[in-house]
């Protein structure tokens, strides 16, 4: 049994234990931080696959996962937003004005 092999086996048996902490929770956050856990884990089985097979075209297909991964976790986040987000979000209008503001003031001393 070659190290690589059990290198997979292993990432399969913590992404499973990251599909039970994303099944039962008991936070939004868990949940959320498992699923971007499990797509990790199923890049790093994909590109130890493309090394063993010396295939590297298998690199492509983990880019894209990566990247469906962290579009999926942003499309979560936003149906976690409440629905009065622009409260939230309006302070974040003003402070590119007052960081400006804070750093002219610091190359003025």
């Amino acid at each position: 049994m070659s190290v690589v092999l059990i290198v997979i086996i292993l990432i399969g048996v913590f992404a499973l234990l990251d599909f039970v902490r994303a099944v039962k929770g008991p936070t939004a956050v868990d949940r959320l931080v498992a699923s971007s856990a499990i797509s990790t884990k199923g890049m790093a089985v994909i590109l130890l696959l493309a090394y063993v097979n010396d295939n590297m075209s298998y690199i492509d297909v983990a880019l894209v996962l990566a990247l469906c991964g962290f579009v999926g976790l942003l499309a979560m986040l936003r149906s976690l937003l409440p629905e009065d987000a622009d409260i939230l979000t309006k302070d974040l209008v003003d402070r590119p004005a007052q960081l400006v503001h804070f750093i002219g003031a610091e190359e003025e001393k």
